[in-house]
């Protein structure tokens, strides 16, 4: 959804719509108001005044209304007193000289001659020739109005009111793009320094648009760069650390040969077997690496995962009959004798084989392991690996698929668990780990899969 596209389209097209209806508004009001100023007034209330003075001018012509009829004024324009009509000749000078308005008279030579009989507007025809039109005009709107209608009639004043108008809603607009991008480039300075907490959602507040979409991103980026660089940091001193001990191992045998030759024999099956243990971790930790680096590998095998958990049932059993264990396979009776699982290489395989090992070794002599296949939905297969043994404790059970993490100080490097984890993900799987409440552990896998083989 490009809601940011939709906001601008039509942040734009309402502010010409509104601006339209605003000028169209505005235009028509002053036009009429312009009108009603211009135009003379008509009606009773004028009809008694201009008949009056129009039978004065009729029967004494204008000396007698000039000495009857003394407006108050000043200059040009009455300033107080009753209001006096204009007598307006057809030159168009009143005979009080005042200012004439041309619509206004106009208006009034068009009353009487198209409606001769419009109350408040007189026309009169003296002896010796001389035409007057009596009528009077509409009163100017108070302050402030006239104020406003002046200003409106400036071109200028409307060219500056629609540059204001324009910059306003322009300045809004820049404000909604521009902070954003200037929040989001000022986080990622702060990840490029270093400092992963940005909270850039937070800074840019409720916005539902694509930058609210850009900021959880941001932030969901930096929480992940700054978990990356916690397990490298993690990875690496956890791996210098296991390192030390087979590399001080081996320096002592070498030490050890150097003093006492004749042990040559016993000291070189010692350097084998740490240079093993060496080529072990390495090769478990270079295999982490690339299962955490997220780049996919492609799942180019398919194997069948009831004749997989066979054969390393098989092979552990041969294991726990010196321990008098016991490692039994159960299968869900609606399966059928093959599930088809598209693989990535021997993951699966050392998947399974770590979590049986484990079970092996940690729940003690004379255990019971049990491992259950069944199928809870169509293409989702669920595998529980269970021991009887003595379990882990709750505060480590949110640890143990951690890389390098050891539980009780049980031997290994603890990275089998890890990788376990990471391969089963890989396939698109979970794995979770509780303690039963029988007693023993249960390593509860979902793994999805392509089809069943009858």
């Amino acid at each position: 959804m490009r809601r940011i596209f939709w906001k601008i389209l039509l942040s734009f097209w309402l502010a010409i719509l509104l601006t339209g209806i605003a000028t169209g508004a505005i235009v028509t009001l002053y036009q009429d108001a312009k009108i009603a100023y211009s135009i003379i007034e008509t009606g009773n209330r004028p009809d008694g005044l201009t008949e009056s003075v129009a039978r004065t001018l009729a029967s004494g012509g204008k000396q007698l209304v000039l000495e009857i009829v003394k407006p108050q004024t000043v200059g040009k324009d009455v300033a107080g007193g009753p209001p006096v009509p204009f007598i307006v000749d057809q030159q168009g000078k009143d005979l009080f000289n005042r200012s004439v308005n041309d619509k206004a008279w106009a208006e009034a030579q068009r009353l009487t001659e198209q409606q001769a009989n419009t109350p408040g507007v007189e026309k009169i025809t003296l002896a010796d020739g001389g035409i007057y039109w009596v009528f009077m005009p509409r009163r100017p709107p108070p302050f402030p109005h006239n104020i406003i209608f002046t200003l409106f009639d400036a071109p200028v004043f409307l060219l500056i009111m629609a540059i204001l108008t324009s910059l306003l809603f322009s300045n809004w607009l820049a404000r909604v793009i521009s902070r954003p991008i200037e929040t989001l480039r000022d986080g990622l300075k702060a990840v490029a320094k270093g400092n992963f907490d940005i909270n850039v959602s937070q800074k840019l507040g409720k916005r539902y648009d694509e930058f609210a979409d850009l900021g959880q991103d941001a932030d969901l980026m930096a929480e992940k760069l700054k978990q990356s660089i916690q397990v490298q940091r993690r990875l690496l001193h956890d791996v210098s650390h296991d390192l030390r001990s087979p590399l001080a191992r081996l320096q002592l045998a070498i030490g050890l040969l150097r003093q006492k030759p004749e042990n040559t024999e016993q000291m070189l099956q010692r350097i084998e077997q740490e240079c093993h243990r060496l080529n072990n971790l390495v090769g478990e930790v270079l295999m982490l690496a690339r299962m955490e680096s997220g780049v996919p590998q492609p799942k180019e095998d398919y194997l069948d995962l009831v004749e997989l958990l066979k054969s390393l049932v098989d092979d552990a059993q041969f294991e726990a009959k010196d321990s008098g264990s016991v490692i039994e396979l159960q299968l869900d009776e609606t399966l059928n004798e093959s599930i088809i699982i598209q693989s990535r290489g021997e993951l699966l395989l050392r998947a399974f084989d770590n979590l049986i090992r484990n079970a092996l070794h940690h729940a003690g002599r004379g255990c019971h392991i049990e491992i259950s296949v069944h199928q809870e939905l169509p293409e989702l297969l669920v595998i529980d690996i269970t021991d009887n043994g003595p379990g882990i404790t709750e505060k480590d059970l949110g640890s143990i698929f951690e890389p390098f993490f050891r539980s009780n100080n049980n031997p290994g490097n603890g990275l089998g668990l890890a990788i376990t984890k990471r391969a089963i993900e890989a396939h698109g799987g979970t794995i979770t780990a509780y303690n039963r409440t029988t007693g023993g552990l249960c390593m509860h896998v979902k793994l999805p899969c392509m089809a069943q083989l009858s």
